[in-house]
């Protein structure tokens, strides 16, 4: 198997510069989801626990709304006025809404304005991040050499991985580290606070970072987009619906088995907090790791290839992952959890986000990949909250599996009709960068 190699010849500001958003955004939707039961009991008191744990989780996916709206928003800034101006303000953004959320009172204090705020909090980190991953997405495929970009942009998803798993491990050492009482007390508000100096150090990188190449002579030119959306919808069009398609197995299957499943194993298996976070924590490691791999080698195969046997190990392994949780003991849980969320999926995502900014052309890149992304995101982030009620109502604990199998199909069938995009003389055209000496 291919090792990844150190991108020494690169200007790694555009790699952090990317990355470090996408890390805090991430960051703090894992901390949410780790810490749903506890948030459930600060902010919606109910003696019906399933009920507290729905409007918790309904909270979690206010990003259904204002994540495509703030992508689209963004998107036109990051379009016209430039990446790096565009995701500083981001960042600013889902710093201070992400800190903000660990300084709201709970619902025992101040009654109903608690989950208020906290909904009001929410809206902001949403609208914001929509303006994230597609941003940081375009920085850094617009700053890699042409041969190097699989390996390169795969970093953003596995920052996003890093960020989640910073998040899950945070959550496994404070609740080992404090009672029940201190958890729902002070505990659980330390993982967000986090998030302030996280944003400063992240502001920091991005101001010290100068535009993209590719943006600079699209400026120089003349040739920057005056309405960068409706550009997109009305000439690329199909393309967003085809990044929404193979996005689809990816958004869904990272919610639910790294995002979704630390509930699901304790509120609905019988597991003790610790053992949900350490495995779901370990699979977040395998899955940083398969990616980056994945992204070099589709350098060298394609990345047609690798998303072809990733969904395929995604379909193979999903049911009798979910079949397994309920039956077996920790240690075969853990191994299921690895190779599904970690390996499979890892693989998948490794050269996927590449496959997104190849399909624009640098004018409307950003635009495009939030638009299709956002799309995606409006089916997994309501994952959570979905599956929830589904098991509730059907009491069927295999219905996670259908979710993320029905999910696979729709994006290897979308896969299915897109070009390679791996560089050659033709998709090439859609970057102004250089290529590899």
């Amino acid at each position: 198997m291919a090792t990844p190699q150190s991108p020494s010849s690169y200007d790694r500001k555009p790699l952090a510069a990317g990355a470090v958003g996408n890390f805090v955004e991430w960051f703090d939707y894992g901390v949410y989801g780790f810490l749903a039961v506890t948030i459930s009991t600060v902010f919606f008191p109910s003696d019906d626990p399933t009920t507290a744990l729905l409007a918790t989780f309904g909270v979690f996916a206010l990003p259904v709304i204002t994540r495509p709206l703030g992508g689209v928003f963004f998107a036109r800034f990051g379009d016209t006025i430039g990446r790096k101006k565009t995701l500083s303000i981001v960042l600013v953004l889902m710093s201070l809404s992400t800190a903000g959320i660990g300084l709201i009172p709970s619902y025992e204090s101040i009654g109903g304005a608690a989950p208020i705020l906290l909904i009001i909090a929410r809206i902001i980190q949403g609208f914001s991040a929509g303006g994230e991953y597609a941003g940081g997405a375009a920085l850094i495929a617009e700053s890699s050499p042409a041969k190097k970009r699989g390996f390169l942009v795969s970093f953003m998803p596995a920052s996003t991985g890093l960020g989640l798993l910073a998040g899950s491990l945070l959550t496994f050492a404070l609740s080992s580290g404090l009672s029940t009482e201190q958890m729902h007390s002070w505990g659980w508000r330390i993982a967000f606070l986090i998030a302030l100096p996280l944003g400063i150090i992240g502001l920091y990188i991005r101001f010290k970072l100068e535009e993209t190449q590719a943006f600079q002579e699209l400026v120089e030119s003349g040739e920057v987009a005056k309405s960068p959306l409706i550009e997109t919808v009305s000439e690329h069009g199909w393309k967003v619906l085809q990044v929404a398609g193979i996005a689809l197995a990816q958004t869904v299957c990272y919610y639910v088995v790294l995002v979704y499943t630390p509930t699901f194993m304790t509120a609905d298996l019988g597991f003790e907090s610790w053992q949900a976070l350490l495995s779901t924590s370990i699979a977040i490691a395998g899955y940083v790791v398969t990616i980056i791999i994945a992204g070099r080698i589709s350098d060298r195969i394609g990345r047609k290839p690798l998303l072809y046997a990733g969904g395929l190990l995604m379909l193979v392994t999903v049911i009798p992952v979910f079949i397994l949780m309920p039956v077996a003991p920790f240690a075969v849980v853990f191994i299921a959890q690895l190779l599904l969320g970690g390996v499979a999926l890892g693989i998948y995502t490794g050269p996927l986000v590449s496959v997104w900014t190849e399909i624009f052309p640098t004018r409307v890149r950003y635009s495009g990949v939030a638009a299709g992304f956002s799309l995606s995101v409006i089916v997994s982030v309501s994952s959570p909250f979905i599956l929830t009620w589904l098991i509730s109502v059907t009491d069927n604990d295999l219905m996670p599996a259908f979710y993320i199998g029905i999910c696979v199909i729709i994006s290897v069938l979308t896969l299915s009709k897109i070009p390679e995009t791996a560089p050659t003389k033709t998709t090439l055209d859609n970057f102004t960068i250089q290529e590899e000496k």
